[in-house]
């Protein structure tokens, strides 16, 4: 069995190949995370390696990096920082169609998709009793699908409707692709998700392995990301996910100190063992947000910081964010001084350091966000749970005693525990809160920084390269 691949990024390749009639040379050629050469992927092996090759296709710039940009420069938590035009663009709300980064996000994600399909349109072909051993082929499938969800989640949540490439193209027509609905993408999301639930592992000691936690915590974070949010389904998801046996740690600072990697709060976690590690991943994120020599990227925001002290969080801002003398340096900054300048202190663990793609303060907030949506007397229920997670970094019981104002309260608590983890602009998006939050923002000496945000900057423009290629795609 010949591994079938495609990849959206080459499509303008694909183009010229299939004009040319030499389709099958294009088609047969293997990704960039593959084992070379025309390698027949018949056996249990071959299908551990395909998986492997899903799960290594996520070490790129969009999950090691731009995950904060997107979450968190472009939301109030962080300026941009450095001199990257393209996350400066992100920063200021000017993003346009030629953006390097907006390019770089679909490709990656789009790379990520085909190595599921991969996943998904091999193994049940692979006539190997072994890997039917312990229920082993239904997990990779399972994994797989939920990958594929994960990566579908977050183009809907950064473009809206895009294109639904469930299957290896083997066409200029199947290429050229319209872009789905919104809810046509959730749809498939939803859909890949349930059918991961029941056929993956239900634990895993390597938190970067899909896991029923993992499936059960996207689907409450779908369901909550809708346009039309099921809060009886992010209940029921949440609450699946609590029950898998996670607890948050004791400490907070402990999620961060580099000790405590796959711990019992983390649900789905980047795996980083340093360049010479046996997987040989190092988390180069750290080096472009922590150091001296050059000004880094992902500032935090005087704003954040503002948030941090108003509620007396001594013990969440310190971990989030430590402050440094760096007058000698040969920079200059709009927002800070110099002699007490702020650097993002979670990623603290040099290029070893891990990532939380979801943890459970997450979950157990998103179901306290449920209890209080789902009735105007919830906000009591969604109270202890808020408090739970207050009263591990020694802050009194929440004020809000209605559900307007426990609404806000879940939002600041939201924003204050899960700051720099890659959450913030998809939770003002969702609650419809990204405009008025925004256009709020002032700099230190309070004044506005006039981002003019619109309905029409709350998605990415798609990549010019992309328009060019595909007719159908506007």
């Amino acid at each position: 069995m010949k591994l079938k691949i495609y990849s959206l990024v080459a499509a303008a390749a694909l183009t010229i190949t299939l004009q040319s009639g030499c389709k099958k040379d294009f088609l047969d050629k293997q990704p960039f995370n593959q084992v070379t050469g025309d390698v027949a992927f018949n056996t249990a092996e071959g299908a551990e390696k395909l998986i492997a090759g899903a799960y290594g296709g996520m070490y790129n710039d969009y999950h090691i990096w731009d995950y904060m940009v997107n979450g968190d420069v472009t939301a109030d938590n962080a300026y941009a920082g450095g001199d990257n035009p393209a996350n400066i663009q992100i920063d200021l709300f000017t993003t346009n169609s030629t953006n390097g980064n907006v390019g770089r996000d679909w490709g990656g994600l789009y790379s990520n998709i085909k190595n599921a399909n991969e996943v998904l349109e091999n193994v049940p072909n692979i006539q190997d009793p072994a890997l039917d051993a312990n229920g082993r082929r239904n997990q990779i499938l399972g994994e797989a699908s939920a990958l594929r969800a994960y990566f579908y989640f977050h183009l809907v949540r950064l473009w809206g409707g895009v294109p639904l490439i469930l299957k290896s193209p083997t066409s200029l027509e199947e290429m050229q692709k319209t872009r789905s609905s919104v809810d046509e993408v959730y749809a498939q999301i939803i859909k890949d998700l349930e059918y991961a639930l029941p056929n993956v592992r239900t634990t895993a000691a390597n938190k970067g392995i899909i896991t029923k936690g993992i499936v059960n915590a996207l689907l409450a974070k779908v369901y909550a990301s809708k346009p039309n949010p099921d809060w009886t389904k992010v209940q029921q998801y949440a609450d699946a996910t609590i029950a898998g046996g996670y607890t948050l740690l004791g400490s907070f600072d402990q999620l961060f100190d580099g000790a405590h990697k796959n711990n019992s709060e983390s649900i789905w976690e980047m795996q980083y063992d340093g360049w010479g590690g046996p997987m040989g991943r190092g988390n180069w994120m750290t080096g472009v947000i922590v150091g001296t020599g050059w000004k880094r990227f992902c500032t935090p925001t005087n704003d954040l910081v503002a948030a941090f002290d108003a509620e007396g969080d001594v013990i969440r801002k310190n971990s989030s964010i430590s402050f440094r003398n760096v007058v000698t340096e040969g920079w200059s900054d709009d927002y800070w001084s110099k002699s007490n300048y702020p650097y993002i202190n979670k990623y603290r663990n040099d290029d070893l350091a891990n990532s939380y793609i979801i943890r459970l303060a997450d979950i157990k907030l998103l179901k306290a966000e449920a209890l209080n949506e789902s009735s105007a007397s919830g906000w009591s229920a969604a109270a202890t749970i808020v408090n739970e997670i207050r009263g591990r970094v020694n802050l009194g019981v929440t004020p809000a005693a209605d559900q307007a104002s426990m609404r806000l309260a879940i939002e600041k608590e939201r924003r204050l525990e899960l700051a720099f983890e890659g959450h913030r602009w998809f939770d003002l998006v969702r609650t419809n809160r990204a405009i008025t939050v925004m256009n709020a923002q002032r700099d230190g000496n309070g004044n506005l920084l006039n981002y003019n945000v619109t309905a029409a900057k709350l998605l990415f423009p798609i990549p010019q390269a992309e328009l060019d290629r595909n007719p159908n795609i506007r």
